[in-house]
């Protein structure tokens, strides 16, 4: 692995270590989250799912029989020697994935996210540490506000990790994350053009500015016809804002800091035509699940053209992260055409009681607040394979 600059991203719980991760990616680094793998490997019908299994017992299996990593955290964050144990099951099948994973991606800088980068070892096969740190109480918040869990279990797994000074004594980059957004994307980017030039990814040029456009006036067909659905950047969150705005009738409008936590938290595609953006959605998977929201385009006549574009584009991306569900959160202020778009489009409305465990977790998690849940299934459950 000569060839590439490999980045590892650790700190302890709620830092913000998958929030860098994101500023990496869109710096230009390939990312993979060693949690998200985790995850993945645990799953029933996996030779990991039997080992862990064995040895912790059926209580941590939920009524789908996948593991609960409630009830398994519930264990090992009270029990060291539990956690460690888990650790070592863990461990080796994570560290033969993301190696593999490494030696077959094309990029030249790499970034790896992990919790136990450097207790399990593969710090030793980084070229920089980055360790992400944040005070107790911001550490706290963040579980509790973001990850809903309750204060007695948040501070049980913020004191079941090493002192963060354990990791900062093997860091190359030290980020500390208690600040805002702007803030620690400033010291990310900063840190990154410090990586040898070799290495380092020409910056993609910036997009176009798109020219306003009179709200009401209708898009001509010949410039539907240069649609085209991409990556949404750094540069596009000013137009992006202002299409939102566009698509709700000024109902929605986030600010600068708004916008940035948003691209920074999942992914985003959006449609532009000639300098114009027409339409954008926001995407993010998380153990096989596509989480769809943000999905706005600039005028409800735009859903059969720039919405079946962006629907196919995170379809596609999904199918290719082998999501088995997509988990699609609609916006009344995008209008009732938007609802009758996505009925036709294979989404129907569930409440999340109405899900199995893991995807119902997935939809509590992923939520966005006023939205209609709109579920999909792209693939049958099957036995899992290594990514």
């Amino acid at each position: 692995m000569a060839d590439k600059y490999i980045i590892g991203v650790t700190g302890n719980i709620a830092t913000g270590k998958s929030l860098v991760l994101r500023m990496l990616k869109e710096l230009g680094a390939e990312t993979l989250d060693a949690d998200n793998l985790v995850h993945v490997l645990m799953r029933r019908g996996s030779p990991l799912y039997d080992k862990i299994v064995a040895e912790f017992g059926r209580y941590i299996l939920d009524e789908d029989f996948e593991i609960d990593r409630g009830r398994l955290g519930n264990i090992v964050f009270s029990d060291s020697q539990a956690l460690a144990h888990l650790e070592s099951i863990t461990h080796p099948p994570v560290k033969r994935e993301i190696k593999r994973w490494i030696a077959g991606t094309k990029a030249s800088v790499v970034a790896v996210e992990a919790i136990k980068l450097i207790e399990s070892g593969m710090a030793d096969d980084c070229n920089a540490v980055w360790v992400v740190s944040a005070s107790e109480d911001v550490q706290l918040e963040r579980l509790m506000t973001k990850r809903k869990t309750a204060g007695p279990q948040a501070m049980l797994r913020i004191g079941a990790q090493p002192p963060q000074e354990e990791k900062i004594a093997r860091a190359d980059v030290v980020i500390n994350n208690d600040g805002d957004v702007l803030l620690t994307w400033k010291i990310v980017q900063r840190h990154f053009a410090a990586i040898p030039r070799a290495v380092v990814p020409p910056p993609e040029p910036a997009a176009p500015v798109p020219k306003p456009v009179p709200p009401g006036q209708p898009v001509p067909p010949e410039t539907l016809e240069r649609l085209q659905v991409r990556r949404a950047k750094r540069s596009d969150l000013g137009a992006m804002s202002t299409l939102m705005g566009q698509a709700t009738n000024g109902k929605i409008v986030p600010n600068e800091v708004e916008m940035m936590e948003n691209l920074f938290s999942k992914g985003y595609f959006v449609a532009q035509a000639d300098e114009q953006l027409l339409g954008m959605v926001g995407l993010r998977t998380e153990n096989l699940i596509a989480g769809i929201d943000d999905f706005l385009v600039r005028s409800s006549d735009l859903w059969p053209t720039v919405g079946k574009e962006l629907l196919k584009g995170v379809e596609k991306e999904a199918g290719e992260l082998s999501c088995e569900v997509a988990l699609l959160f609609s916006l009344p202020e995008a209008g009732p055409v938007s609802m009758a778009f996505f009925e036709k489009s294979g989404y129907k409305k569930k409440s999340p009681e109405e899900l199995i465990k893991m995807w119902r977790e997935a939809a509590e998690d992923f939520h966005t607040k006023g939205s209609v849940l709109m579920v999909k299934q792209l693939l049958e459950r099957r036995i899992m394979t290594p990514i």
